[in-house]
C-alpha cells in the first residue's frame, strides 16, 4: 500500500459531520429536473435550520427563516453567481424555497418549504389497468441502500419495508459518535 493512503481506522469513522440530502429529490419525478448543485443547495439550507433555531430566527407566525447569502455559497461551493442563481431559481420553482427581500441592501430571509412527499409512484401505476398485486406493488417500493439484501427475487425476501418495523426500546443515542464520552 502506498505511503500517501490514510484509511480510516475504527475509532475515526464516524469523526465527520455529513450533510443529509433527501432521497425524494432523487426519486420523485417532480424533482428530476433538478440540478446537482440545487440538491446540494437544499441539503444545505435545510442543515441551516439548527443555527437559525440556536439564534431564534423565526418570524411573528413562528415560521423559521435562515440567511445564506448568495455569496456565502458561491464560496463555499466554489461556483459561479450564475451557478448559483440558477439553483435558487430551481428551488424556488419547485417550491423548496421562499424568499423574502427586506431591502436596502440587507440579504434575503430564506424560507425553506416543505417537499411534496406522496405515494406518486404507486398512484401513477395505479391508473393503469387495474388493482396492484402483491408482487407489482413490492418492485414499486424504495430500495434501503444501507442493506445489501434489498428486493432480492431469488427468494422473494424483501427488506425495503423499512415502514413495518418497530424501533421501540432502542435508545439512537449510542449511535452517537461521541456518546461515550457523555456517559
Amino acid at each position: 500500500m502506498d505511503d500517501d493512503i490514510q484509511l480510516f481506522t475504527v475509532d475515526e469513522v464516524l469523526q465527520y459531520t455529513y450533510i443529509s440530502v433527501p432521497k425524494e429529490l432523487f426519486i420523485n419525478p417532480i424533482y428530476s429536473h433538478l440540478s446537482s448543485d440545487s440538491k446540494l443547495l437544499y441539503g444545505f439550507i435545510l442543515d441551516r435550520f439548527s443555527l437559525s433555531m440556536k439564534n431564534n430566527w423565526k418570524d411573528e407566525n413562528r415560521h423559521v427563516y435562515l440567511i445564506f447569502t448568495r455569496k456565502d455559497i458561491q464560496k463555499l461551493f466554489n461556483l459561479s453567481d450564475k451557478t448559483v442563481t440558477k439553483a435558487f431559481k430551481q428551488l424556488i420553482d419547485c417550491k423548496l424555497i421562499y424568499e423574502k427581500k427586506q431591502g436596502r441592501n440587507k440579504p434575503n430571509l430564506i424560507y425553506p418549504c416543505k417537499m411534496i412527499v406522496n405515494e406518486w409512484s404507486r398512484k401513477n401505476y395505479e391508473s393503469g389497468t387495474g388493482k396492484i398485486t402483491s408482487q407489482e406493488s413490492e418492485n414499486l417500493r424504495c430500495n434501503n441502500t444501507n442493506n445489501i439484501y434489498t428486493n432480492r427475487v431469488k427468494d422473494k425476501k424483501s427488506y425495503a419495508n423499512y415502514e413495518q418495523r418497530s424501533y421501540n426500546g432502542f435508545d439512537f443515542n449510542t449511535l452517537l459518535a461521541n456518546y461515550n464520552k457523555l456517559v
